[in-house]
Order: C-alpha cells, then structure tokens, then sequence
C-alpha cells in the first residue's frame, strides 16, 4: 500500500489541502489581526484629538483643576473603551515623564493605576515617536508596542499652547505637552488567536477525514487494475533489448483494447529511440563543429579592450548563432596610426563566418600595406565580388586616427553611421558607398573629422539599432542616440557596458535576432608627437 501511487497521491493531496488551508488562515488572521490595529488607531487618535482640544480650552492651573481633567480623561476613555489616556510634560535628555492629568478604562492594570497619576514624575524610556510628537510632529504619531502591561497601541499629539480665559487669547507654553492616547489590545488580540486556533484545529481534522475517505475509494475501485498494467510497463522496460514480447490481444473489452495500445506503444517507442540515438550523434557532431568554430573566430579577433597610443579602445560582439558574421579590428601602426574597422556579413551561421574570415583576412592585409579608407574598401570590394559564389555582401566602415594631427580619416561601405561622442553627438554620415561584394568596381570616398582629447568613435553593427523585444518592435537608432547622449565624457567600457544593458532590458525574453557588435574609441591624449609614440 505504501508503495502504491494514490497513497502518495493522498499524501500529497493532504498536505497541499493542509498549506492551503493554513495559508488561508493566517491570512485571515492577518487581515482582522490588521483591522483591529486599524479600528484601535483610529479609535485612539480620534480620543488623542478631543483630549488636545479639551486641554487647550481646560489647562489646569492647580492640582483641582488637574482633578477635573483627569475625570475628564476617564469619562473619555470609558465611552471610547480605550485604556489609558494622559497629558505628560517629556524630559527627552533625562528620559523622565510628568503627569499633568489621566484617565483609566475598565482594563488598565492595576499597577499602571497606581504608578501613574497627575503630579508624579516616572523614568522611563521615551520612545522615538513620543520624542517626534514632542518636536512639533502633530500628525498624530502612532506607536505599537509591549510593556509589561501588555500589547499597547499609542498616539501622540503635541500641545504648544493654551487659551487664557482672563486675556480670551491662545498663549503658547513654556514647554511643548504631549497628549497621549492608548488602548491595550492583549486581551482582544488573545480572542482573536484562541478562536483561529479552535478553527485551524478543526479545519485539519476535517481535512485528513476527507482525503482519507478519497484515498480508500481510489485505492480499492482502481489501484488493483492498474498494478496490473504497472507490472507489464515493467516487463517492457527490462525485456525490451532482449527482444519484447507483445502481449496478447483477446476480445474487444478495454483491457484488449489497452494491450492493443500498449503494443502500438511499445513499437514506436523502439522507432523513436533509434532515430533520437542517429540525431543525437549527427547533433552532437555538428555542435563539435561549431565550438571549434567558435574558438577560431573568437581567435581571429583582437582582445576587447586596448590602451595605448593615445588612445583607449573597447570591443564587444555577441554573435546570435554560435558563430556570427559580424567583425570588428583595430591596429596601431609603427608611426603611430590606429586603423579601425567594424562590418556586417549579409545573413548569420557558418557561410557568414566563413565570409566574415575572408573579409577580416583582407582588411588586415590592407592594414598591413598602410592603404587609407577609400582604397582599403575598394580593393576589399573588388577581392569580394570575383569570388563570392554564395552571393554575400559585407558592410564595412574603416577609419584611421593619427593622434598627432588628430585627423580621423574614414570611408564607409554601406555600414550604419557611427557616432562621435563628443561636447555634442556627432553622425558621421559622410563617405557614403555601397556594401563590399555585390560588385567590383565600386568607387568609394574619404571623410575627415578632427577629435580631441576626451572624444569617443563609437561604431556598432545593426544588431544593436535592430534588436527587437517581445512584441516585434525595434530598439532603433533613436534610442541609441539618447543613450549615447548621456554619455558625453564616459569611458569606452562605461558607454557599451551601459549601451548593452538598455538591449537587454528593452529585449528582455525575445530572442536575438541578430549579431551584436560594438567598437568604442576614446582618445586619451591630445599632446602627442610621433618620436613619443615610437617610444
């Protein structure tokens, strides 16, 4: 029996029953446990109030007058049902209370009625929200609390002055009074857990009568039939390699019609196992494939951060298959010049990294023969198109600072406009050509722009102004203008950690799309010669 499925089935029915109805109960609990805070605090600040206004109207000038107001107290006390209300004069620096005039309800303790009466000075400890009362705080401070008259609830209001009868004007006090009102709730609060207490008793017992009752039915009008099919799942299981027997199919009834299934079963079972065995081999071959190809791409790449030169770089890519067609380079030449590029392979997955290759090969071969921009990308094109059977194209933006002169010289292959971080945002949205690899030929032109010690070239593919979220909508280059706008003066790290981000949260549960790739440069330093750089 204990091994049977509808046993833990009861077990797991009855403590689900059980969380819940415990859940339900405390929340109960909770909620008139919290309304009767609720009711006692309002109960207590509206009685807080009177008792101001009636003192300000009433002062006691003599210990009658104090009589009068403590009778006053407790007449209030008595039709509100709360247990303690009092007008005391706080001492905050020696922790000392003196008791202008009191009130006691039918459940004031006995030694609170004894210990506190109007003339006597106490010590003891002045709360925090009796010391805000007392600095001018009239918003009825509140205060929850255990002494050793019970669980209290208190508020506090200030009184500043009072109105002098002879002179019929308000005169302020010598010293701020704090009027307090308080109801003790032990009593009430003990009721309320004593009764959940009964209830929640109650309400398990129940419980466990009923599943109990659910569980016997299960067991005797179910189980036994299906321990039988449980018996031959398992003959299955341990007689499959040796060759299953089928079982036999007799009659029509349901039970021939279950073995009739089980059979069906147990065949495609055997069929799906052997062509998940064939797909995991062929899967786990091709994901070997694409890890090597990985690590050489990865490889291929220069690290992601460069100092040095002048200059301070950061990278980033993101490829959105195992390897991607994105790439980004950077060199700094022997005379001083930095060369950087960033492109984008039309399409994703291995034919894109196999062209992203080719392309970083060339343009570091460029590099290497010190070619400006425009030449760089005209003979990249022209390499491209005579050998490009998969009819790819690649957009490529290239450009070469020389921190003596400042001169950033750059020429863009139908890439997105990257941007100058600067004292404003700058698009550099000049040198415009067309993508490498549609065809040779193609002419393409220089642009320049002078940078200065603090500008960043921020260059980036359209994995980033195109990353999309859950709903199909595009990041866009307008966001990612806001963003760099808020980074005027930010590192290289700094802007793309902060760029990446914004992806993330706008792209949050979607699934990428595309590669992402970014490429910052910062220029460090601005007094530069060329004798230094060599150096």
């Amino acid at each position: 029996m204990r091994k049977s499925i509808f046993f833990r089935l009861a077990l797991l029915i009855v403590a689900i029953i059980m969380v819940l109805d415990c859940g339900i109960l405390f929340v109960s609990y909770r909620i008139t446990y919290n309304n009767q805070l609720l009711h006692s605090t309002e109960t207590i600040k509206r009685n807080a109030e009177i008792a101001e206004l009636f003192m300000e109207q009433n002062y006691p000038d003599s210990d009658e007058d104090a009589r009068n107001v403590s009778e006053y107290f407790r007449e209030l006390c008595s039709i509100s049902e709360i247990t303690y209300l009092y007008a005391v004069s706080p001492y905050i620096e020696t922790n000392r209370l003196t008791y202008i005039a009191i009130g006691f309800g039918e459940d004031a303790d006995d030694n609170a009625v004894k210990e506190r009466y109007h003339g006597v000075t106490v010590q003891e400890p002045i709360s925090k929200e009796m010391a805000a009362a007392y600095n001018g705080d009239n918003s009825g401070v509140v205060e929850h609390y255990e002494n050793q008259y019970g669980e209290t609830i208190a508020c506090y209001l200030p009184m500043t002055r009072y109105y002098d009868s002879h002179k019929r004007e308000y005169v302020d006090l010598d010293r701020t009074i704090v009027i307090a009102a308080e109801e003790n709730i032990t009593s009430v609060i003990s009721s309320i857990r004593s009764r959940f207490n009964t209830i929640a008793i109650f309400t398990i017992i129940l419980t466990i009568v009923i599943v109990l009752l659910i569980f016997l039915i299960l067991y005797f009008k179910i189980s036994k039939p299906i321990k039988l099919i449980g018996k031959r799942m398992k003959s299955f299981v341990s007689d499959r390699d040796k060759g299953f027997e089928k079982l036999p199919v007799k009659g029509e009834d349901e039970l021939s019609e279950m073995s009739r299934s089980f059979n069906s079963m147990a065949d495609e079972i055997d069929t799906y196992i052997i062509n998940i065995d064939r797909l995991n081999k062929e899967k786990h071959k091709q994901q070997a494939e694409l890890d090597i190809a990985h690590r050489i791409q990865n490889g291929m790449l220069k690290p992601p951060s460069f100092s040095g030169g002048g200059v301070s770089v950061n990278a980033y890519m993101l490829a959105a298959k195992n390897v991607g067609g994105d790439l980004y380079d950077y060199t700094v030449m022997n005379d001083g010049r930095i060369y950087m590029m960033i492109a984008d392979v039309s399409g994703k997955g291995i034919s894109a990294s196999l062209f992203m290759s080719r392309g970083l090969t060339l343009l570091q071969q460029y590099v290497a023969h010190g070619y400006s921009p425009a030449q760089m990308l005209g003979e990249y094109n022209n390499t491209l198109a005579e050998h490009n059977p998969g009819k790819l194209f690649i957009t490529t933006f290239a450009a070469v600072y020389d921190p003596v002169t400042h001169d950033l010289i750059y020429s863009n292959g139908g890439h997105n406009h990257p941007y100058i971080v600067s004292d404003e945002l700058i698009v550099l949205d000049g040198a415009d050509g067309v993508a490498a690899g549609i065809f040779s030929g193609a002419k393409y032109k220089e642009a320049s722009i002078t940078l200065k010690e603090g500008d960043v070239l921020f260059m980036y593919t359209d994995g980033v102004n195109e990353a999309e979220n859950k709903a199909g909508g595009f990041f866009g280059t307008e966001a990612l203008e806001k963003e760099l706008s808020r980074h005027i003066g930010s590192e290289t790290d700094r802007i793309i950690d902060d760029v990446l981000e914004k992806l993330r949260d706008f792209s949050a549960g979607a699934e990428q799309n595309d590669d992402i790739t970014m490429l910052a440069m910062r220029v460090t330093e601005t007094a530069f010669n060329k004798e230094l750089i060599k150096d």
